[in-house]
C-alpha cells in the first residue's frame, strides 16, 4: 500500500517571516515618526458635529455592549458553543464544544475586545473633555491605536464571515444558526456598524500610516495562535494558521495584509467624509451593508435569508 509523502514541516520559516515582519513593523512605526502622529491626531477624536456628552454616552454604550457580550454571553454561559478545528497532534479535524474563556480564541473574539477597548479608552477621553480635564497622553495614544485596530479587524471579520465562512458551512452542509445568536451578531455585524457611525459622527483624523497598528494586532494573534495550539490537547482555531502546512507563510502574510487593507478602506472613507459628508456616509453605510448579515439561507438562493430563531 502506498503511503501518502509527508509535507516539509514549515514552522521555522513561519515564525522567521513573523519575526520579520515584526522588526520591519517596528521600523516602520520609528522612521515615520508615528508617536508624534498620534499626539496630533488624537485631539480629532474628540470633535464632532453633535454635543461631546452624546458621543461619550454613545462609546461607553459600544464599550458596555461589548464587555457584557464576552462576559456574560459567551463566558458565563451554560451553553456549549461548537468549533471546527485542527488538532495539533494528528492535524485532523474535530468539532469541540467551547466553554468559558476558550470561547475568546477566536479571532472573532479578539476583534470584540479590541471593540470595546478601544471605545472604553476613546469614551472615557470623551468624558474628560466633556468636563474639561486634561486627557493624559498615553489615553490618547491608545484611542489613536486601538480605533485603527477596531476599524481593520471588524471589517475584515465582518467580511469573510458572510462571505466566506457562512457559504463554506453551507456548502458542507453543516448547521450555521450559531453565526445568529447573540454574541455571534456582535462580534460580526454591530462592531462594525458602531465602528463606522463612530468614524461618521466624529470624523476623526485617520492616517494611512495608522495602517501598521492592525498589522502589529494581527502579528500578535498569530503568535498567540501558535502558542495556544501547543498546549496539551491543544488545536489551531483556523487551518491556515498552522505554521507546518506549505502555505503557512502565505497564509501569515495574506492575513496581515488583509488587517491592514481593510483599514485603508476606512481611511479611504473617511477622506471621502471630509470632502463631502453625505457622499461618504452613503458610501460607508453601502459599504457596511454589504458585510453584514442578520438572517439565515433559505430556498436555493445562498443570499436569500429569513429570520433566525
Amino acid at each position: 500500500m502506498d503511503v501518502e509523502p509527508q509535507h516539509e514541516d514549515k514552522t521555522v520559516l513561519t515564525l522567521m517571516c513573523a519575526s520579520i515582519i515584526v522588526a520591519l513593523s517596528v521600523a516602520f512605526f520609528f522612521v515615520f515618526g508615528l508617536k508624534d502622529m498620534t499626539g496630533d491626531s488624537a485631539r480629532s477624536y474628540q470633535t464632532s458635529s453633535l454635543p461631546l456628552v452624546l458621543i461619550a454616552v454613545f462609546r461607553y454604550a459600544c464599550a458596555y455592549l461589548a464587555f457584557h457580550t464576552i462576559v456574560f454571553w459567551m463566558i458565563r454561559s451554560p451553553v456549549p458553543g461548537r468549533m471546527f478545528v485542527v488538532l495539533h497532534e494528528t492535524s485532523e479535524e474535530a468539532m469541540i464544544p467551547t466553554m468559558g474563556f476558550e470561547r475568546i480564541g477566536t479571532f472573532s473574539s479578539w476583534t470584540l475586545m479590541a471593540f470595546g477597548l478601544a471605545f472604553f479608552i476613546a469614551g472615557t477621553a470623551t468624558w474628560m473633555t466633556v468636563f474639561n480635564l486634561n486627557v493624559p497622553p498615553l489615553m490618547n495614544t491608545l484611542t489613536v491605536v486601538l480605533m485603527p485596530i477596531a476599524y481593520g479587524a471588524a471589517f475584515i471579520t465582518s467580511t469573510v464571515v458572510r462571505y466566506v465562512i457562512i457559504p463554506e458551512e453551507i456548502s458542507m452542509e453543516r448547521p450555521f444558526g450559531t453565526y445568529f445568536k447573540n454574541y455571534e451578531l456582535v462580534m460580526h455585524n454591530y462592531a462594525a456598524i458602531f465602528l463606522a457611525l463612530d468614524l461618521f459622527l466624529v470624523q476623526a483624523e485617520l492616517q494611512w500610516q495608522f495602517g501598521i497598528f492592525p498589522v502589529f494586532f494581527g502579528i500578535v494573534y498569530v503568535l498567540f495562535s501558535y502558542v495556544y495550539a501547543r498546549r496539551p490537547q491543544g488545536y489551531y482555531i483556523y487551518s491556515f494558521l498552522d505554521p507546518r502546512i506549505n502555505m503557512a507563510p502565505v497564509y501569515l502574510l495574506g492575513l496581515l495584509f488583509a488587517c491592514s487593507l481593510f483599514y485603508f478602506g476606512l481611511w479611504g472613507m473617511s477622506l471621502l467624509i471630509t470632502w463631502n459628508a453625505l457622499l461618504g456616509g452613503l458610501a460607508l453605510a453601502f459599504w457596511v451593508s454589504r458585510i453584514v448579515l442578520f438572517r439565515r439561507q433559505v430556498k436555493d438562493n445562498p443570499y436569500a435569508f429569513q429570520t433566525s430563531s
